[in-house]
């Protein structure tokens, strides 16, 4: 075959064209999408919360950790309050709290949004 010949078949190729979807397989295949991206979503968050709450528990440890040294370490008369361990504010444990409130959140959007779906098409 000569390298004309080849162009000329070449270019006159046509993708074929995806076949119309009917509306009810339209819907069932968007109702599909939704559900996917709800479960990354929902599975994104999850994670998210974890992590919080893991760090919220390592920072509460090491701050009563820390509340318990700095007890022993002061006057012998402290025996008395050996069992009382008082925990000041501590700002990065309010961020780390606001922040798992905000990831809860986001999952109850999550969860609304999945019972939309479950009664009739997401939107």
């Amino acid at each position: 075959m000569s390298a004309s010949r080849l162009e000329a078949k070449t270019v006159g190729i046509v993708t074929p064209r995806k076949p119309v979807l009917s509306v009810s397989a339209r819907k069932i295949k968007d109702n599909a999408a939704d559900w996917h991206n709800l479960i990354l979503k929902w599975e994104t968050l999850n994670d998210a919360g974890f992590t919080t709450a893991n760090n919220i528990a390592n920072l509460k440890i090491s701050l009563l950790n820390k509340d318990k040294i700095e007890l022993e370490s002061s006057s012998p008369a402290s025996k008395e309050n050996e069992g009382k361990v008082y925990v000041e504010y501590n700002e990065e444990l309010e961020k780390l709290c606001e922040e798992l409130q905000a990831t809860l959140d986001g999952l109850m959007r999550c969860l609304a949004s999945s019972r939309r779906c479950t009664g009739r098409s997401c939107s």
